[in-house]
């Protein structure tokens, strides 16, 4: 079995074979692949720190970037939507990593790109797995006007947002937008438009749960 055979097997389950291979490319060079757990965020309301039974995998290359979780600790029957969060000057940013205001206040300065990854609804033990992969270029649905440049050397925020219950109604919305379902109160005030308006209204107190973050370091 090749090398690149073994990553597709190895990734099988979580969808991202296909994604392994565009990334990677025939003769390219072998697309970098980084591991971590997902971590509690500071409105989850559970203790900072990594989230146990949960994993991501971050594979990035001249193509673009690919992704892989497995969530665990998420309230059963809620939909979760993932987002690709790409930050290709994370230079101005004052720290380590950006911090959500600096990326979302300001998308053209931080150079970035903001997109749905994935949406799903949470199983009665709590878990998910999602996968997706996001191509270098142009980028549909992307809440800043921004291009997809550098996938090699940018920094990935890799969020979980949940929107509650998932409501028949409005189910399509729920799975591929960032506001559906959601209060208006619940959502960050220094989001742009393109996300605040993207879906429709809700009753559920919306709320980011976990993330995973990958400086441009590792």
């Amino acid at each position: 079995m090749t090398h690149k055979s073994a990553q597709c097997h190895q990734f099988i389950r979580a969808g991202l074979c296909a994604a392994l291979v565009a990334i990677g490319g025939a003769g390219a060079a072998a697309a970098e692949a980084i591991t971590k757990p997902m971590s509690w965020t500071p409105g989850s309301g559970m203790a900072p720190g990594p989230v146990d039974g949960t994993s991501v995998v971050l594979e990035k290359g001249p193509f673009g970037a690919a992704m892989a979780i497995k969530s665990s600790g998420l309230t059963p029957g809620d939909v979760v939507t993932v987002w690709w969060v790409a930050i290709q000057n994370p230079g101005v940013c004052a720290g380590t990593t950006c911090t959500p205001v600096e990326t979302m206040a300001d998308g053209i300065k931080s150079d970035s790109v903001v997109t749905l990854a994935a949406g799903g609804v949470v199983s009665e033990d709590g878990t998910i797995s999602l996968a997706s992969f996001l191509p270098k270029g142009d980028v549909e649905g992307n809440f800043f006007d921004t291009v997809f440049h550098s996938p090699e050397t940018a920094e990935y925020h890799l969020p979980i947002h949940n929107h509650g219950p998932l409501d028949p109604q409005i189910a399509d919305e729920m799975l591929t937008s960032f506001r559906a379902g959601c209060t208006d109160e619940s959502l960050p005030e220094y989001y742009p438009q393109t996300a605040l308006t993207d879906g429709v209204r809700g009753n559920f107190a919306c709320k980011t749960v976990q993330v995973a973050q990958f400086p441009v370091t590792e």
